[in-house]
């Protein structure tokens, strides 16, 4: 039998099989389940894709190479309704994961679900849940991970960011700062700590001592008008990447600190997207579908399906 070959703008159409279908395998990683609404996502140094349910809260996880993401931690077993931030942290064999108590009108809110976890980054097994300090009002949103191994966590709600030494039973405020209000994203670079608030549209570099004191707090000038600044993951240097989850103009990009000017380039624009993830040359990215979420006029439309693409870096 013999097939026709078809030039097209981007694909090369072989019998039943096209490259873009191809490329789009290599390039899209579909949940296999629904109403995900995924707010964060990581990755391993071996290339797997983790996910957070902000819809489940379940983690999902793709192994390097492929297109489907499936559960891999249960909420029924976690009890966990909300997941948040997720970070993999190779060299501890730890995923972190923030959880959240929604508020419900009328009734008190389930303080003990403002948490962060941790979890066997292997297994997925269980490894210990770390209250929220000021939990009413808490809201544990985003994670990175320091050279030394202390892990930092924003604090949305408190305009705090805190800290977890390696070894420590309990959370501490590292510094609380009333210009980090809605504090939602970071990114470490060695000695430097970049964060953002999702609620002011402001960028912020706070300076890190040897000892991991608290050093200046800088306000970043952008070089264009930010637009809900939400996941946020280092490149190492002066640099980080950075989603914006605005309904009309939400972007992934690529910022450069120098001094206290912070350049931004758009490597795509893609409203409502949370968060972002490098593996290798290539950026993972995750709209969370939020409009689709609550009583907003998205409402009664499907969310499904919901997947993590993928975009080249820059060079």
């Amino acid at each position: 039998m013999q097939f026709k070959t078809y030039l097209t703008a981007a694909c090369v159409v072989v019998a039943t099989l096209t490259a873009c279908e191809k490329k789009a395998a290599d390039n899209v990683v579909t949940i296999q389940d629904d109403k995900v609404f995924p707010e964060s996502i990581t990755s391993t140094k071996a290339g797997d894709l983790i996910i957070a349910s902000q819809g489940k809260g379940g983690v999902y996880r793709a192994k390097a190479g492929t297109d489907k993401a499936t559960l891999w931690i249960d909420p029924a077993k976690t009890g966990i309704s909300v997941l948040l931030g997720v970070f993999a942290h190779d060299a501890s064999n730890t995923l972190y994961a923030c959880s959240l108590a929604p508020r419900v009108e009328g009734q008190p809110r389930q303080t003990e679900k403002n948490a962060l976890h941790t979890f066997d980054l292997t297994t997925g097994e269980a490894k210990t849940v770390y209250p929220m300090p000021d939990a009413e009002t808490a809201v544990c949103n985003d994670i990175d991970v320091a050279a030394d191994g202390t892990a930092y966590i924003t604090d949305t709600g408190n305009a705090q960011i805190l800290s977890l030494k390696p070894g420590a039973t309990a959370l501490e405020s590292w510094v609380k700062d009333e210009r980090l209000a809605g504090v939602d994203g970071i990114a470490i670079n060695d000695s430097v700590m970049y964060v953002n608030s999702v609620a002011a549209n402001r960028l912020f570099s706070i300076a890190m001592g040897a000892d991991g004191a608290v050093g200046d707090i800088t306000e970043l000038k952008p070089s264009m008008p930010l637009a809900r600044p939400d996941g946020m993951r280092s490149l190492g240097g002066n640099k980080f990447l950075m989603t914006e989850n605005a309904a009309e103009v939400g972007r992934v990009t690529e910022v450069t600190v120098n001094g206290d000017a912070a350049e931004i380039r758009v490597l795509k624009v893609d409203p409502g997207v949370t968060a972002i993830t490098k593996i290798g040359d290539k950026v993972w990215v995750a709209n969370a579908k939020q409009a689709y979420m609550g009583n907003g006029p998205m409402k009664d439309k499907s969310p499904e399906p919901f997947t993590i693409y993928a975009i080249p870096a820059s060079k």
